[in-house]
């Protein structure tokens, strides 16, 4: 989604300024700082029982979804811009799909930190410490415009009551363990984005926010920006969850009695006041070409963290393998 704002000054348009918290005029330079990015107004908590009834679905704009028919990426924009590439593949094929009013608007922000030029010089200096890359890659790599979206996450908190059964062993027998505890989850990030989720490199990119520094939603922190429509829904990514709050109550459970390592743990969970925010993240995508191939890499918009795909080189492992062994005898 992107809303154009007239400047006071000279009645250019104004897009969002990254790092700065506030629109900038692409004509004169005029500057207005955004008020709901710079206060101190924490992310409301929404209750996740009530959320159907109520959750705000005022995206601050006439809203339109637009759907990418080559890679089928759904993006929120206003319905009075006329729609244009795809940032995920870059591709002009972009249709309006629905209408907005029924789409569960965010409730928070984390505005873009890290600028374009940055992105670039973030990616180089990347590319350049991939072991396995071409070395000419960081040079040839024909890359596309950067594309800042923002992708939709829901975080959870929630309290849990934990009953446990385990064994350990001491003195060559067999104990066994039972105890209960409550831990208190907090910020538990679920990426809404199937396009992004689905790999495991730019998930990892979209799990290193500092969610604690979200603000409160405003659509002029979109000026410029298009947002991601979630293909997660929030009953969806709860009960995605399981797998990994399990891990986390088990380490939980172990850290109980720091003396003994318990094995075999059994838990029972019941959990208590689920709460949720939908935040709106910031991300720099970038397609590229190397030999005729398309790779994809991701940006955090906030904290810089890169990864994403590349071309490996076998050549280049054998050359570096060889320089290493040399430079270790001092031949160069």
């Amino acid at each position: 989604m992107e809303k154009d704002k007239k400047c006071p000054s000279c009645g250019g348009t104004m897009i969002f300024n990254p790092g700065w918290d506030s629109l900038l005029c692409q004509s004169c330079g005029h500057k207005e700082i955004i008020p709901e990015l710079v206060s101190k107004i924490p992310v409301e908590e929404m209750d996740f029982l009530t959320a159907q009834n109520t959750a705000s679905h005022d995206w601050g704009m006439d809203a339109k979804i637009v759907q990418c028919r080559q890679c089928g990426a759904e993006t929120i924009q206003n319905r009075l811009r006329l729609s244009g590439q795809c940032p995920f593949c870059g591709s002009n094929t972009v249709d309006s799909a629905d209408t907005a009013e029924d789409i569960l608007a965010p409730n928070g922000i984390i505005p873009f930190k890290i600028t374009e030029n940055r992105a670039y010089y973030i990616f180089k200096e990347w590319i350049k410490d991939r072991f396995l890359a071409p070395e000419l890659l960081a040079r040839d790599a024909q890359l596309n415009k950067f594309y800042g979206i923002y992708v939709p996450i829901f975080t959870f908190d929630v309290l849990t009551e934990n009953r446990f059964t385990g064994h350990y062993d001491e003195n060559r027998r067999t104990l066994f363990k039972c105890g209960k505890f409550r831990y208190q989850i907090d910020d538990f990030p679920v990426v809404a984005s199937k396009q992004l989720a689905s790999d495991k490199l730019l998930l990892s990119v979209l799990k290193d926010y500092r969610t604690n520094e979200a603000k409160p939603y405003t659509p002029e922190a979109l000026s410029g920006f298009p947002c991601e429509h979630y293909s997660i829904g929030l009953n969806e990514a709860w009960n995605s969850t399981g797998p990994e709050l399990k891990m986390i109550l088990l380490d939980q459970a172990n850290k109980q009695d720091p003396q003994r390592f318990i094995m075999g743990i059994e838990m029972a969970t019941d959990y208590f006041n689920l709460r949720y925010k939908y935040l709106i993240v910031p991300v720099w995508i970038n397609s590229f070409f190397y030999d005729n191939k398309l790779y994809m890499i991701a940006i955090n918009g906030q904290t810089g963290k890169i990864d994403g795909q590349w071309p490996k080189s076998f050549g280049t492992f054998a050359l570096k393998t060889a320089e290493f062994f040399l430079g270790s005898f001092g031949i160069k």
